[in-house]
């Protein structure tokens, strides 16, 4: 499944599975396990999803246009 993946969103689409296994893990674990939120960790979550941001070209495509003159 992960070969056909890659075939069709191309590598670096299919990479971010595994940039985002550790801030899943950390959702997951805050919800069903009752472990604590600390600010570090939402730091680091927040890191991880920029950087997937970064990487997938997402805050490309969100670019407001700059304004003829």
């Amino acid at each position: 499944m992960y070969f056909r993946l890659i075939a069709h969103a191309g590598p670096t689409h299919a990479s971010t599975v595994t940039f985002l296994i550790p801030a899943v893990s950390i959702g997951w674990g805050a919800l069903f396990l009752d472990e604590a939120l600390t600010l570090p960790l939402l730091l680091g979550c927040a890191v991880i999803l920029l950087g997937t941001a970064l990487a997938t070209g997402v805050l490309a495509r969100l670019r407001i246009p700059a304004r003829a003159v």
